[in-house]
């Protein structure tokens, strides 16, 4: 419910760059993965905005240092700058999930990206448009 409530509000507030990084600080609280595999068409469904958009704002938290993006993913370089970045969008639903469930197992952010192991011993390579499939 409060994610809910966060979500519309900061679709009706904020503006594209803050959205994204809030949403790009959400998908790494989620995934454990180094890279976080959102293409701008994703994004651009999420955020409710033209793909342009996504990619103006991309290059835009990359030229702050804030990502790295590469085709179809992104790498977080500065978490705690996106977090200044999200404006105060992003925090409350993040604060409820840690007194819920607990804090985040882990984080990539500024790590080396190492390959998925999945099934029995079969190495995948990371989501890349939104599907795992084998190297």
């Amino acid at each position: 419910m409060i994610q809910m409530s966060q979500t519309a509000f900061a679709n009706a507030r904020f503006k594209i760059e803050e959205r994204l990084a809030r949403w790009v600080l959400m998908a790494s609280d989620r995934l454990d993965l180094p890279g976080l595999p959102l293409t701008h068409e994703f994004l651009s469904i999420m955020l409710g905005v033209r793909r342009a958009g996504v990619t103006d704002a991309l290059h835009a938290l990359e030229g702050r240092g804030l990502i790295k993006s590469d085709r179809g993913v992104i790498h977080v370089i500065d978490r705690e700058g996106l977090i200044e970045c999200a404006n105060g969008c992003y925090g409350l639903p993040e604060r409820e999930y840690e007194r819920l469930i607990g804090p985040r197992v882990s984080s990539y952010v500024n790590r080396p990206p190492r390959a998925l192991i999945i099934g029995a011993g079969e190495e995948c390579s990371p989501l890349v448009a939104g599907r795992f499939g084998p190297r």
